[in-house]
């Protein structure tokens, strides 16, 4: 039978998050980040699904071929997900998973069914050594870069606060918590914010990037001016900038090598329609 965890039992998936690579799973189960948990057994799981609290898909982690979870959770999905995202207004079902083995787990049983479509991820990580040997990238001087803090979040003369409030909300349960837990660098030009890198999830040192610039500033080095600003703090204060992008987002994927990004692995991820 599917249950789902409250927030104080996310413990008890500890143990079979443990061999994830990913860290939006293990953030959420250690409660940084927002997001439930579905499991097979309240008491002690051996497998789940977390619907991450930005709304950005479904972690399958633990034991694949588990009989007892998959032979009921496309029902679960039908009958209690379905509604429920299709009110949120999604229009379409995402898993993903570091764990090759759940990829034929979701191709020829639990979602055989279904017309799935599929996409390659990539995870880079860097060194402060490879950091090192990086030239700070120029940008032109009307752009300014600024340290997201609250004093911006509450400065009314910005044009497009929405931009920056909507990236922290897509990730954290509120300001405070990003605050607590994140960090960023924004980009101004004319009193408008024009690039976002952030904090997105974190999971002990490990900080996940996400990062946007808005698009009639695209191509003017924006992107990898504010994630070096990003990627700098992050050695200083001692934590690990954690980059992951679609294969097909090229601008995402080069500008991490820039930077002195390694692939570190890759995952697949599924879709179909709701």
């Amino acid at each position: 039978m599917i249950c789902e965890l409250n927030k104080s039992q996310f413990y008890r998936c500890n143990d079979i998050v443990k061999q994830s690579r990913n860290i939006e799973g293990k953030a959420i189960i250690a409660g940084i980040n927002p997001g439930r948990i579905f499991v097979d057994d309240l008491k002690t799981p051996k497998t789940a699904m977390i619907w991450q609290g930005n709304l950005d898909g479904f972690i399958f982690i633990g034991d694949s071929r588990n009989d007892s979870f998959n032979k009921e959770i496309n029902n679960y999905i039908n009958k209690v997900i379905k509604p429920q995202a299709k009110a949120l207004g999604m229009e379409w079902f995402e898993c993903i998973s570091d764990n090759p083995n759940w990829y034929l787990t979701f191709e020829d049983e639990i979602f055989s069914d279904r017309k799935l479509s599929s996409w390659d991820q990539y995870v880079y990580s860097l060194t402060l050594h490879d950091f090192k040997s990086v030239k700070k990238p120029e940008i032109d001087q009307q752009y300014i870069v600024k340290k997201i803090s609250p004093d911006i979040l509450n400065d009314k003369k910005l044009q497009n606060l929405g931009f920056l409030e909507s990236k922290i909300k897509e990730f954290w349960e509120s300001q405070n918590d990003f605050f607590e837990n994140g960090f960023g660098y924004c980009i101004l030009h004319n009193n408008s914010i024009v690039s976002i890198c952030m904090t997105g999830f974190r999971y002990k040192e490990i900080h996940g990037i996400d990062i946007e610039t808005v698009k009639l500033h695209r191509g003017k080095n924006l992107a990898q001016y504010v994630a070096y600003s990003f990627v700098e703090n992050c050695f200083v204060n001692g934590f690990t900038p954690y980059w992951d992008c679609m294969e097909v987002n090229y601008p995402s994927n080069a500008v991490a090598k820039r930077l002195g990004f390694k692939r570190k692995f890759e995952y697949k991820g599924y879709e179909f329609e709701l």
